[in-house]
């Protein structure tokens, strides 16, 4: 979405016998009028049409908004453009998703599902927080929702959910929270996640070889640019945002933090800090 993207209604038609998906496209203009929308009838064939080509705009603000949340944009290096989010818990997910690597394209609440008869939610709807783009051209849908919140209802909607997009052939997560200090951490680094922090080639490929064995960050600063090792510390970051460089992002973060290089652990494709659904 751009950051002048307005919430559009989605007037879902309710009692449906048949489990729908509402969403509204762009027009060529970029932008939507007045009562377009569109529905389809759940089934293989929707779930792989071109998403991306639609660009559906972000359909309602949500009703639980409160004043403890607060509405943020999140910069989506790889568009160039906003993701919206609802609250800062979103904004936290979204950077660990950002940072994962996994996914190239996020939409915010882009579509609704109507729940047909035969579901346990027949006559409802539920409007995910994300749809995705994932990097091997797959689509998913994602809800946030902290795992302390999730009542009865809240689940029996996720699996509805879950059951609606194995039938579409996407990929369905419920993203329930990050350890707080990995999170924060994290919100550090992402500060030299842009292109105008990464390191020349040469540069990049001698801080590999120094971390290799493993240092902490103020050393690797102080060796790579010896008259000006701050400047140093945004290559650092860049580079473990890219995951070329591995650290404990659950312990505290500081110049003694350990840096060593991705492919000298164990393990170092997942995603530290989260916690189990």
């Amino acid at each position: 979405m751009r950051p002048v993207d307005e919430a559009k209604p989605i007037n879902a038609r309710r009692r449906t016998a048949s489990t729908e998906v509402h969403w509204i496209p762009r027009t060529d203009s970029g932008r939507t009028t007045a009562g377009l929308q569109e529905w389809a009838i759940v089934n293989r064939a929707l779930g792989d049409r071109d998403w991306a080509e639609i660009d559906p705009m972000r359909v309602r603000k949500s009703k639980g908004v409160r004043h403890r949340f607060t509405p943020a944009m999140y910069y989506w290096q790889r568009t160039g453009s906003h993701v919206w989010c609802e609250s800062q818990l979103e904004r936290w997910e979204v950077l660990w998703l950002d940072y994962s690597g996994q996914v190239e394209r996020l939409w915010s609440q882009p579509l609704a599902l109507t729940f047909g008869h035969g579901t346990r939610l027949s006559g409802d709807s539920h409007i995910p927080d994300f749809l995705a783009l994932f990097t091997d051209g797959r689509f998913g849908l994602f809800d946030v929702r902290p795992a302390a919140r999730i009542d009865e209802h809240a689940r029996v909607q996720f699996d509805e959910t879950a059951t609606i997009c194995g039938a579409l052939g996407w990929r369905y997560k419920v993203l329930t929270g990050h350890n707080n200090r990995a999170t924060a951490n994290l919100d550090c680094l992402s500060a030299s996640r842009h292109d105008r922090c990464r390191p020349a080639p040469a540069t990049e490929s001698r801080i590999l070889e120094l971390a290799a064995g493993g240092r902490p960050r103020g050393e690797l600063c102080r060796i790579t640019a010896p008259d000006c090792p701050p400047l140093a510390c945004a290559w650092l970051d860049n580079m473990a945002w890219r995951r070329l460089l591995n650290l404990d992002l659950a312990a505290v973060f500081s110049s003694e933090t350990v840096y060593t290089t991705a492919d000298s652990i164990p393990g170092a494709d997942s995603i530290p800090g989260q916690k189990a659904a």
